[in-house]
């Protein structure tokens, strides 16, 4: 059976790749926060980056999932292969190779944030385990949902060669 790659699937893998950058962005300026509070008597420019850069992260990844969300529900096709799917990835764990991955990543940088939490004195440490686990948080959210089926779904060609 042949596929064909819609302007559809090239939308929704645009739709991917920002939430996948507006997360990382969300991460990264996470793990910035203790050095940018460290130098904000030298530079208060650097605190309100980071500062800016998370809530736009954090605005902007809720919005794109909201409307991935949204275009998921709107496409008729997508409706009609998969009727019943409306599954939250959040409470959901190991639903495909991507997802298992990002479950296992998840659960072991949880695991070194309590571990650093509990062991490291340096606070730039924690901050690298927290912004890792937001990140794969997220991911897993995504990777494990209903919107991901949706982002990666092809439409099926009739015809065979």
């Amino acid at each position: 059976m042949m596929y064909y790659v819609s302007p559809s699937l090239r939308r929704r893998k645009k739709m991917k790749f920002i939430f996948i950058g507006l997360l990382f962005l969300m991460s990264l300026s996470i793990a910035f926060m203790p050095i940018a509070s460290e130098y904000r008597e030298i530079n208060a420019l650097a605190t309100v980056f980071t500062g800016l850069a998370f809530w736009a992260g954090l605005i902007g990844t809720i919005l794109i999932a909201i409307w991935i969300n949204h275009c998921r529900k709107r496409s008729s096709y997508f409706n009609e292969l998969y009727p019943n799917e409306k599954q939250f990835g959040a409470i959901h764990f190991f639903q495909n190779r991507m997802a298992m991955c990002a479950d296992i990543s998840m659960f072991v940088a949880l695991l070194g944030l309590i571990v650093t939490k509990l062991t490291v004195d340096q606070i730039v440490v924690q901050f690298v385990f927290l912004s890792i686990f937001v990140f794969l948080f997220g991911m897993h959210c995504m990777l494990n949902g209903v919107c991901y089926k949706y982002l990666n779904y092809r439409i099926r060609r009739g015809n065979e060669s």
